[in-house]
């Protein structure tokens, strides 16, 4: 395995698991990248992944990086150039801004499973979650009793996300699940964890107006 930016490569010395992360603008490397403007990005063999899709695919595998949905957005070449894909022309990314001195909202993840009851997500709520995703089957399902309690939980202004525990695609508004009528947000390409990292920026930043929210998930797709 091999791990470079800007043209480095690891000296043998260093561990096997090494990964390099560069921030830049579009296709500009680190050195010309806007302050006001950073994307997040993780070189691994020597292939470039952007951080919204990128999930670990293996528990041990040194390949184990990869971005099932859109694959690598660029590669390092074998003479030390980094090559970018192209990319959308006018492409605009929300950003959130921490809040100072607080802990980010308390959100769980249930996962969703046969016979699943409203158990999991009362047990949430009566912790104090601000925000429940919900990682369910297919294009992020779950049992009857389930979307009631999340329903119920939605109406108490309860952030609710649907995500999926599947390793790829995107969870579909109102398609199994009608999301206006019970008042919640999908997570399009984001994994459940991802899903809750964003849910908290989002309790954190005031945001709560269901379209908005759901923007918020989908504006850098």
């Amino acid at each position: 395995m091999t791990s470079r930016a800007n043209g480095r490569r690891p000296s043998s010395s260093r561990c096997r698991w090494a990964c390099s992360t560069i921030f830049c603008r579009g296709g500009t490397t680190r050195s010309h990248r806007r302050r006001d403007d950073p994307c997040v990005m993780a070189v691994l063999n020597d292939k470039i992944q952007g951080a919204r899709s990128i999930t670990k695919t293996n528990t041990t595998s040194i390949e184990t990086f990869s971005s099932p949905n859109d694959g690598p957005i660029g590669y390092v070449d074998t003479a030390g150039g980094i090559r970018f894909m192209a990319q959308a022309a006018g492409l605009k990314r929300a950003t959130y801004q921490l809040p100072a001195g607080e802990q980010l909202p308390r959100v769980e993840i249930d996962y969703s499973h046969a016979n699943m009851d409203a158990v999991p997500i009362e047990d949430a709520i009566s912790h104090g979650a601000k925000g429940i995703v919900l990682a369910g089957v297919g294009d992020g399902n779950t049992s009857k009793p389930a979307l009631d309690a999340l329903e119920a939980a939605a109406k108490k202004g309860i952030l609710i996300v649907r995500s999926t525990r599947v390793r790829s695609g995107f969870v579909t508004r109102n398609v199994e699940v009608d999301d206006d009528k019970n008042g919640f947000v999908v997570s399009e390409d984001l994994n459940p964890q991802k899903a809750r990292v964003l849910a908290q920026l989002l309790i954190a930043s005031g945001v709560k107006a269901p379209a908005e929210l759901q923007r918020a998930f989908t504006a850098t797709w």
